[in-house]
């Protein structure tokens, strides 16, 4: 159900961002929550690639949810919105406080690469004039 989820919604944000003209492409966000310090950065190129670097979660259960499927729904969601997503957890000691980090810092990070830059309104963000879809 989790991969699906990711998958859906990847297939979503990149059906809804079409042909990303005039789009920033790059976003990067650091998130706190308590004890938890989580960076992301995102490049929507249009080639799926997730890079997960350090991700630790000390419990293989957080709640009733298998937090091994954090890491899933990541890679699952980068491949299917066709975007780089790099995501590294810096430091933290409590599991939820990791995993809603993460979460949030991807949230903000979507939120300026999807963001339309008045610059170059109506062209695509890339030199090679075309971005994979």
């Amino acid at each position: 159900l989790v991969e699906d989820v990711a998958i859906c919604m990847g297939k979503a944000l990149n059906e809804a961002l079409g042909e990303k003209r005039g789009i920033i492409r790059m976003g990067d966000a650091t998130v706190s929550m308590d004890d938890a310090l989580v960076t992301v950065a995102v490049d929507i190129n249009g080639r799926g690639y997730p890079v997960l670097e350090d991700l630790p979660f000390s419990e293989n259960d957080m709640f009733g949810f298998p937090t091994d499927l954090i890491r899933h729904f990541l890679e699952s969601f980068a491949i299917e919105a066709r975007l780089n997503l790099h995501a590294k957890i810096l430091y933290g000691v409590n599991d939820h406080h990791k995993a809603e980090a993460l979460f949030k810092a991807l949230g903000r990070a979507l939120d300026t690469a999807t963001r339309i830059d008045e610059r170059i309104s109506g062209e695509l963000p890339s030199t090679k004039e075309f971005l994979e879809h």
